[in-house]
């Protein structure tokens, strides 16, 4: 039994979503939490006394996985349930995903490991976790060959040549994940330039409509870009996750990130209008709270990558006397009573323009965090107990970004990594003004 999401204003044209209007027979269709909490009890109701340990099986797997789709607590101890009847792959993987919301690394590990040893059809959600786990426990060799064999599960791998990470005349760079994946995985580009006669970089419209590409030509590293529907079928191609597997990148040889200059004027406008010098008597910090939900449309705010409008307000009035906070927050509107400067952002330029002004800034796992710290300028990122492998085990630092400044919640949700950030605030903004 599976689960297929409807996301609201999402129907455009492709397979993807039509499946999540359209489940297949043995799917589950929830298009909201409340049709999910009602699933739950309908599942609930039909573990009736005397059904036979397979069909019990089904359906505390079942309710497990809408557990986690909702990402709250209860989600260990539907897991449980679901382990304590039939130790599987899947029971296992659903245990890993539980242990590793609530902040508990290590254990999720052990039980990705469980869930990929176990014997199971080779699919993306699994066999991922699992290179995860060896991420995360440092294990990084063992995790790029892994990544490398799922390349040849993703769609562009099927019917594009493979580069044999050999110099050549022309290279495909694939888009895969969002704007802080490519920002992140970007790093090897300059390096890709001096082994290729010619690097074109293939990415999705969305990439072009939000100002995206334009930031990314205005800097002297950045090769042709184009559109994801032009890539040539004769090219050799290689994906942007597929580059620190290529390159085989451990702790100790990460490149140094992208960097990022905004357009002049842009920037010039923004500390005009930001951070005026004959007023300025603080520090400037932006702030962005939330991110991009889409491939976790169920999940509430304050559980896996955005803050909690309370938990928003915490940061606030815990540093509102001592800096001036910028809004970085592209989308919505908001009703916070702590005072803000809210620049209009209409694009990616905008926002880089806005944190060259800046001192430094507090964000959430999202693609303003890699921005910034490309930008070299100090970056907080607050941290759910959900945390990417990319952030690994150490306390504060991440070797990815030299001026990034980690805050984990070793713990469900946002609370307890709020927490410090609120005080780490207070000590680093100095006193009241």
């Amino acid at each position: 039994m599976q689960l297929a999401y409807r996301i609201p204003n999402r129907a455009q044209a492709g397979t993807r979503a039509a499946k999540w209007i359209n489940p297949d027979k043995n799917e589950i269709l929830i298009p909201n939490a409340e049709a999910a909490h009602a699933q739950i009890r309908a599942l609930e109701k039909a573990l009736k006394p005397g059904i036979s340990k397979n069909r019990r099986a089904e359906l505390l797997i079942a309710r497990a996985m809408i557990f986690e789709a909702l990402g709250t607590p209860d989600m260990l101890k539907a897991a449980q349930d679901a382990w304590d009847c039939t130790k599987t792959a899947i029971t296992a993987h659903l245990m890993a995903v539980a242990h590793h919301h609530l902040g508990d690394i290590p254990k999720a590990c052990d039980f990705y490991y469980k869930a990929h040893a176990y014997p199971h059809e080779a699919g993306f959600s699994i066999d991922l976790a699992y290179t995860q786990a060896l991420l995360f426990e440092g294990r990084w060799t063992e995790a790029h060959k892994e990544t490398l064999k799922l390349k040849k599960r993703m769609v562009y791998a099927a019917y594009l040549p493979e580069w044999d990470q050999k110099p050549c005349k022309e290279l495909s760079l694939i888009s895969e994940g969002g704007f802080g994946d490519l920002i992140h995985t970007g790093r090897w580009i300059p390096i890709l330039r001096e082994m290729v006669d010619h690097l074109t970089v293939y990415l999705p419209p969305y990439f072009f409509q939000s100002g995206f590409v334009d930031m990314f030509r205005r800097q002297k590293w950045c090769p042709e870009i184009k559109l994801l529907t032009e890539v040539p079928q004769k090219i050799p191609a290689v994906g942007f996750f597929d580059l620190p597997a290529v390159f085989n990148v451990q702790p100790d040889n990460i490149p140094e990130p992208l960097t990022f200059e905004p357009d002049p004027e842009r920037a010039k406008y923004f500390k005009k209008y930001i951070n005026p010098p004959e007023i300025r008597t603080r520090p400037y910090v932006g702030i962005c709270w939330g991110a991009r939900a889409m491939e976790t449309p169920l999940v509430a705010a304050g559980i896996y990558r955005s803050l909690t409008e309370k938990q928003t307000e915490q940061i606030l009035a815990s540093g509102f006397d001592r800096v001036k906070f910028v809004k970085l927050q592209k989308d919505g509107l908001d009703e916070f009573m702590h005072p803000m400067i809210r620049p209009v952002i209409s694009s990616w330029e905008d926002t880089a323009a806005i944190i060259k002004n800046l001192d430094f800034v507090i964000t959430v796992d999202t693609a303003v965090a890699h921005l910034a710290a490309s930008m070299g300028k100090e970056t907080w990122i607050v941290l759910s107990g959900a945390l990417d492998w990319k952030f690994g085990l150490s306390e504060f630092t991440c070797p990815w970004y030299p001026s990034m400044k980690v805050f984990k919640n070793n713990g469900w949700g946002f609370d307890n990594s709020v927490r410090t950030v609120c005080q780490t605030l207070q000590e680093r903004a100095g006193p009241q003004i």
